[in-house]
């Protein structure tokens, strides 16, 4: 199967555009490389003890000036406030990092999609996006490894003391596995069994690769926290597939998305909780409060009913559902004809 072409070598405009969209944040990377945009400084993470988007949160406060999240500090349980200085790559590393989690994130989505358009051909693209996540992780951790001057005790020892380093380099080395048996060789090699069961690991690999993402983010875990409720949501529908046609049932997937978006609400303040020293119930109160903007849960719940509504699409191409055919009388061996 080419670049451009199906299984059939035909033109495909849906591997080209699936190609096109792969590829565009790596030309925008080089561009902004081209024009000097590669460095910068570490980005501090806002007033000390206060998360970035919960400032000015009305009706949070707390008596006599104190902060409204907790008690003030200097940094978080994965390392300190501002600690990083100016670094040349800094920027392209968390660019190719925040990447590799969004295209396995949508590599995820491609199963739960095709089902609910009914469009078997997006199946096609998987593989694709699947080797599109490797491809950036793997850039990630070069640029990691060029910003330590390649200097393998240092990384090994940092990848072994730091937790949220620890947790990544995991799910890269699973993003390796995969993408090495990823070829339809791989398939006849492993037998369909064995390769199922190994890429099943897709949704551990996802989970630790969000959780990376969190980790590093320290206190401003926005988009980490979206991510996290993206990825709860399609656990949630690969429970509602082994569940026969709830997965595109729309009232089930009403309630997919409103569990994912409590979840989402919950997971956040949870976190902020445990490892900011934050009082979870003020994060809980803050998600509804419209000056702050929407919070990840609210976008979750979002698409999550955007999805459900987009599942009419794939009712009606899919028609009235047939009738099953009745079974009839098991026969016994002994009732068997010869």
């Amino acid at each position: 199967m080419g670049l451009l072409h199906d299984r059939s070598g035909r033109f495909s405009p849906l591997m080209t555009l699936t190609l096109i969209g792969l590829v565009a944040p790596a030309a925008w990377l080089a561009f902004r490389a081209a024009h000097g945009d590669f460095s910068g400084p570490a980005p501090l993470a806002g007033p000390p003890g206060l998360p970035p988007g919960f400032e000015g949160a009305p009706g949070l406060g707390a008596p006599d000036g104190a902060s409204p999240f907790g008690p003030t500090g200097g940094g978080t349980a994965f390392g300190e406030i501002g600690r990083d200085s100016a670094r040349p790559i800094y920027a392209a590393i968390h660019f190719t990092g925040d990447w590799a989690v969004r295209f396995l994130l949508l590599s995820l989505a491609v199963t739960p999609f095709r089902r609910l358009w009914h469009w078997p051909r997006l199946q096609l693209v998987r593989r694709r996006v699947g080797l599109a996540a490797l491809a950036y992780a793997c850039a990630h951790f070069m640029l990691y490894a060029l910003d330590q001057n390649f200097e393998a005790t240092k990384i090994a020892s940092e990848i072994a003391l730091r937790v949220y380093l620890t947790v990544g380099f995991v799910a890269l080395l699973g993003l390796i596995a995969l993408g090495s048996t990823s070829t339809d060789a791989a398939v006849r090699r492993l037998g369909a069994d064995r390769w199922n069961r190994l890429h099943k690991t897709t949704y551990v690999i996802c989970g630790l690769a969000v959780l990376h993402f969190a980790m590093q983010s320290k206190l401003d875990i926005a988009e980490p926290t979206l991510m996290w409720g993206l990825f709860l949501w399609a656990m949630g529908w690969r429970w509602l597939q082994t569940k026969a046609d709830r997965a595109v049932s729309l009232p089930w997937l009403i309630g997919l998305a409103v569990a994912a978006g409590l979840m989402t609400a919950l997971t956040e303040a949870a976190w902020y909780g445990l490892f900011t020293g934050v009082d979870p119930v003020r994060v809980l109160k803050a998600n509804f409060t419209i000056r702050l903007g929407l919070r990840p849960c609210w976008w979750v719940l979002i698409l999550g009913l955007g999805v459900a509504v987009s599942s009419l699409i794939g009712a009606r191409r899919r028609g009235p559902a047939r009738p099953r055919a009745a079974k009839g009388p098991r026969l016994e061996a002994a009732d068997r004809p010869a």
